[in-house]
């Protein structure tokens, strides 16, 4: 028994005085429970337990992965409990907290300078951070992980998360709506339910709306991708829609107050898709989203900064 047993089997609730007025159900997925904070958790096990089944990391390689989420510490976590050591790329956009918890958790950072400064993220600091971890993962000793590409994660969130999400809705679940990131817990959850007639949508920033055809720029969602991602396939999600800032930091805030969901701008983003979704299904839906990240990693910038 390990804390890495910890990770999965999170609990899925019903919103209540944030749930929809015509009827439908809204179920949230409280995967801020796993050992980080974070279901970035279930993604680097199964980047570290795929490259470690595959012969391609040895005891001691140092793992470097680029990351503006969530995904550094769960990583620095997974790689400490199995004896490899994180080295963890990241713009300086991101919240003060993350890099205390990387710290924390006994990563190495490498600080890429960003195009906007903190709050403010935009798909030029992603490009930029992949390139830095390309060019420290070329160096001996060195395994990238890569999570836009790696091969490990989708099939992993397929057989767990999309079959938690099946049983513990009893197989009512009709509809999936999550933000794209890597999009492969978007993609691995829908090849788990997809095939059992559940409508999916994908959920993308206003502010760098890239598969909608919307120009490059800056939002709020942290995690999120704001560009076309490597394993983004659109042939997995019967719609997509735009995210506003504004909109995602109020139900973050609101369902910190009225739920007490304690997430992060992400899930606020999600929730709000989630209601928007219902709103075109109907009293008979029932949807099913994901509450991504703890509130802790964002004390220090809006919603949370200066909440009376």
């Amino acid at each position: 028994m390990s804390i890495l047993d910890a990770i999965g089997n999170t609990p899925l609730v019903p919103l209540r005085r944030c749930a929809p007025a015509n009827g439908a159900e809204v179920w949230v997925k409280l995967e801020y429970l796993n050992p980080t904070g974070s279901m970035k958790d279930r993604m680097a096990l199964a980047m570290i337990e795929g490259a470690e089944r595959d012969g391609l990391i040895s005891p001691g390689d140092t793992v470097v992965e680029y990351t503006g989420g969530s995904t550094g510490p769960s990583l620095a976590l997974v790689c400490r409990a199995k004896g490899y050591h994180p080295l963890i790329v990241m713009a300086d956009c991101f919240t003060e907290e993350r890099f205390q918890l990387l710290r924390a958790l006994g990563a190495e950072v490498d600080v890429v300078r960003s195009v906007e400064g903190r709050g403010r993220v935009t798909a030029v600091d992603i490009e930029n951070m992949v390139a830095r971890a390309a060019e420290l993962a070329a160096r001996p000793g060195h395994y990238a992980t890569d999570q836009f590409n790696n091969p490990y994660i989708v099939p992993a969130h397929r057989d767990a998360l999309g079959r938690e999400i099946w049983e513990q809705t009893n197989g009512r679940a009709t509809a999936f709506v999550q933000g794209i990131g890597t999009a492969t817990s978007l993609v691995g959850v829908s090849e788990a339910l997809r095939p059992r007639g559940v409508f999916v949508q994908a959920l993308e920033p206003a502010g760098s709306a890239a598969i909608a055809g919307g120009p490059a720029g800056a939002f709020a969602m942290q995690g999120w991708a704001g560009q076309i991602v490597p394993q983004w396939d659109g042939g997995h999600v019967d719609a997509l829609e735009a995210i506003d800032d504004d909109e995602a930091i109020d139900m973050t805030l609101r369902l910190a107050r009225d739920e007490g969901i304690f997430a992060g701008v992400s899930t606020g983003a999600n929730v709000v898709g989630a209601l928007h979704l219902a709103e075109r299904l109907g009293p008979d839906a029932v949807i099913v989203t994901i509450a991504v990240d703890s509130g802790f990693k964002y004390l220090s910038v809006r919603p949370y900064a200066g909440a009376g």
